[in-house]
């Protein structure tokens, strides 16, 4: 049996190749999932990688897309009618990235069996982040598969049904506009809209429906509650802060209120 201090000490004496790390440190199977954030200029660039991924990998289609991403966004946006501002700052699509590491896809006896999981996550992508729970807000779901790595990626819009609105007051400003009303404490009013006909693309508004700042969390925590943990993948311990962490996850890792980790500077946080 041997010893050794440290990576370095093995590839010295020549006994290893650092390709291959998992003889001397096995690790855990992890299954990923991932949001991708896309504005306007970005559109050009995921065309690009489509194209590109066709021709050097292997892809596996799970939903189409006919045109460019610029052309499929726009005809999503007028099917569901959607509101969108389209500011140059705004994220118009965004994208979950489905993965894992080299233990995770060990275990699959083959490729038919890693396109049932990818089928999986793809059915877990419409219960949360699809629109009513149905892919009409999806522009295209594919299976990339690289010789060092496989990814499920799916393309979709954050159109929610609900979002939160400003309470306008008769008072206006210098310049005429109206003023947002405000409470006895001088806090700004909101109102909760809704509409299944005319919904809003608005990546911060999707977001705050799925959790607010924990809307990662719950994100996380439901894939692995629903789908990875059924394949024996292991989840990564939770160094986020309190406030942004789901209760499951505050008891598996045995958090507390007021650990050293969840004094947070800023007390605005941020969500996904």
């Amino acid at each position: 049996m041997f010893f050794f201090k440290s990576i370095k000490e093995v590839n010295k004496i020549g006994f290893y190749s650092r390709h291959n790390y998992s003889w001397l440190f096995p690790r855990d199977k992890h299954a990923t999932i991932s949001v991708l954030t896309f504005r306007q200029q970005d559109l050009s660039a995921q065309d690009d990688y489509l194209v590109e991924a066709q021709t050097e990998h292997v892809v596996h289609w799970l939903k189409h897309k006919s045109g460019i991403f610029q052309t499929e966004i726009a005809d999503t946006i007028k099917t569901l009618n959607a509101q969108f501002n389209p500011r140059g700052k705004n994220k118009v699509m965004e994208c979950l990235q489905f993965g894992g590491n080299r233990e995770f896809w060990h275990d699959f006896p083959d490729e038919e069996e890693i396109e049932i999981y990818f089928r999986h996550c793809y059915g877990f992508a419409i219960r949360h982040i699809g629109f009513m729970k149905t892919d009409k807000n999806i522009i295209c779901a594919l299976i990339v598969t690289e010789p060092n790595r496989r990814n499920l990626f799916v393309y979709y819009l954050p159109v929610t049904d609900k979002w939160k609105a400003k309470v306008m007051s008769n008072n206006r400003s210098e310049d005429g506009s109206k003023l947002q009303m405000r409470d006895k404490t001088g806090n700004p009013i909101y109102a909760i809209k809704q509409s299944v006909s005319s919904p809003r693309l608005c990546h911060s508004e999707f977001w705050k429906q799925r959790g607010e700042e924990m809307s990662y969390s719950v994100l996380q925590e439901c894939f692995y509650q629903n789908l990875s943990k059924r394949y024996g993948a292991k989840r990564g311990e939770s160094t986020s802060l309190l406030k942004y962490t789901t209760p499951e996850q505050a008891a598996r890792f045995k958090r507390c209120k007021d650990d050293e980790y969840d004094i947070f500077k800023n007390s605005k946080g941020s969500w996904v």
